[in-house]
């Protein structure tokens, strides 16, 4: 299992299976941030299951499950809230890591530079360019108080 960190309190990872939890608690991850929907595909692990196995190590679990590239206001609300509130260092993962990216990008536009994260995220090996134009309008709303 690949870890990339996207900034002080974030990485990212591709889904992780039940038994590499234990792993992630030993490297000291308090809250996992899962952004899968439920059965989106046949070899993904029982969310219920991850969340169980993530709680008993004593982990905090938290889910804003989103289709790939489908993220309402309301979604990345959340995301950033998870990310001011919940303990860290936080691990989020969907399938590869990128819906993960996306959404930490788009909560955290208004609060960085846009070049600052789709920098971040290349160097842990995604691509923002796609998203940029709706990073400066996230950046925009929220630098004008909407």
């Amino acid at each position: 299992m690949e870890i990339k960190s996207l900034d002080e309190r974030l990485s990212v990872t591709a889904q992780p299976q039940l038994e590499e939890l234990e792993q992630l608690a030993v490297q000291g991850f308090c809250t996992i941030l899962s952004n899968r929907p439920r059965g989106e595909s046949e070899d993904q692990p029982d969310p219920d299951a991850l969340k169980s196995k993530a709680e008993s190590l004593g982990m905090v679990w938290h889910q804003v499950p989103v289709k790939p590239g489908e993220y309402s206001q309301g979604d990345i609300d959340e995301f950033g809230r998870i990310l001011s509130e919940a303990p860290g260092p936080i691990l989020g993962f969907c399938r590869s890591g990128k819906r993960v990216t996306h959404l930490w990008a788009l909560s955290q536009a208004g609060h960085r530079p846009v070049p600052e994260l789709i920098e971040a995220a290349q160097s842990a090996g995604y691509d923002l360019e796609p998203l940029r134009e709706r990073l400066e309008q996230q950046a925009s709303q929220a630098n004008s108080g909407h």
